[in-house]
């Protein structure tokens, strides 16, 4: 009998949007699982596009509000959200109701009415808080509550999963009475990524250039890596373009034209063109518990440079390479390497589909449910 799954996907970073909609799709193209889904979209950060296929009947999509104040509100106790969660465990009884995407706004909802149900599942994303860069008396305020809300949910929550296996030990350590899982991260790759056409207009006579591409944090590490570049004389014919929306890092970069800030929200259909022509991928993150940005450069056969934190290690292949976290030097090095090495794409076959197949994620579900 097909499991009755309630997903709550009410965060919209650009990272979660991905990350929801391919486990959506995913389950509800399997006959284990009949699959629901409560969506917050706001403007551009939208889940609809890459949800065309999704059965209509089974999404509630609701629409963040525009208007700063409501917006402020949305932030502590967003009730069209809550009043479609309760409509539906009222009306339908489902097996599960999951909340996928960090969904601290839910916290509130939680504190007050007590919640306990083992109905509830909860993926832990940041166990720890990322680090963050702002002077900004509000966004400090802000990053607080959201760990605090990460934190009551997980205490409040029975079934707990995580894709980070240091996160999956610690937190049958925290909470050794608690049903807690481990599921793979899904991949990031849409249709739009996998068949993408249009080139990057600030790369149309570029190719063979180091590549750094998501939305550029202060936890990505990205200062050291223009450090380790900027340091070293054996770029010169070598291009370093960082592409994705966030820090410039002007200050860093000091005009240097060889490399190439896109700082700007890059189009799925433009993902191909820009790792195509990379030679290698950069990711030189200070922290990361969870994220998806190995499979888009494992799908294109790129050789990644991962520092060694332990989620990069857990999820390395054959073309994975390694410096050590936080070290610039030894980024540099690596770096200078993997520059002089010739790329073998056939040492690329079967990196992809070891870690980021459906049926790897099925199972993962299946079990997590059971």
């Amino acid at each position: 009998m097909k499991k009755r799954i309630l997903f709550v996907a009410s965060e919209f970073a650009s990272g979660m949007i991905p990350y929801a909609a391919k486990i959506l799709l995913t389950l509800a193209n399997d006959n284990n699982f009949d699959v629901y889904a409560i969506i917050l979209n706001s403007g551009r950060k939208s889940f609809k596009n890459l949800l065309d296929s999704f059965d209509e009947n089974h999404l509630i999509s609701i629409e963040y509000p525009r208007n700063k104040m409501l917006k402020l509100i949305y932030k502590f106790y967003p009730y069209p959200v809550i009043k479609a969660l309760n409509k539906f465990n009222k009306q339908n009884n489902p097996d599960v109701i999951h909340l996928l995407t960090g969904d601290f706004t839910l916290a509130p909802y939680f504190l007050l009415n007590k919640i306990r149900s083992r109905q509830f599942y909860y993926t832990v994303h940041d166990l720890h808080p990322h680090e963050v860069k702002s002077t900004n008396l509000f966004n400090k305020i802000l990053h607080k509550y959201v760990a605090w809300g990460y934190k009551l949910l997980r205490d409040n929550i029975y079934n707990l999963t995580t894709s980070s296996r240091t996160q999956f030990n610690e937190l049958i350590r925290l909470y050794p009475n608690k049903h807690i899982a481990f599921t793979h991260f899904p991949s990031l790759l849409t249709d739009k990524i996998q068949s993408g056409k249009t080139q990057v207009v600030e790369l149309l006579n570029e190719d063979n250039y180091i590549l750094f591409f998501g939305t550029v944090d202060e936890y990505k590490g990205v200062d050291l890596l223009i450090k380790a570049y900027v340091n070293s004389s054996q770029f010169k014919h070598v291009k370093l373009v960082i592409a994705g929306k966030g820090l410039s890092y002007e200050n860093l970069i000091c005009g240097n034209s060889n490399i190439i800030r896109i700082n700007r929200f890059i189009e799925d259909s433009e993902v191909k063109d820009l790792f195509t022509k990379a030679s290698f991928v950069v990711y030189p993150y200070r922290s990361a518990t969870m994220s998806g940005v190995l499979s888009v450069a494992y799908y294109f056969k790129k050789r990644v440079l991962l520092s060694s934190i332990p989620f990069f290690m857990d999820n390395g292949t054959k073309i994975s390479f390694f410096f050590e976290s936080m070290n610039v030097s030894d980024l540099q090095a690596k770096m200078e390497t993997l520059v002089i090495q010739n790329e073998d794409k056939n040492n690329a076959d079967g990196c992809y589909e070891s870690i980021y197949s459906d049926e790897v994620l099925i199972l993962d579900y299946i079990n997590l449910y059971k």
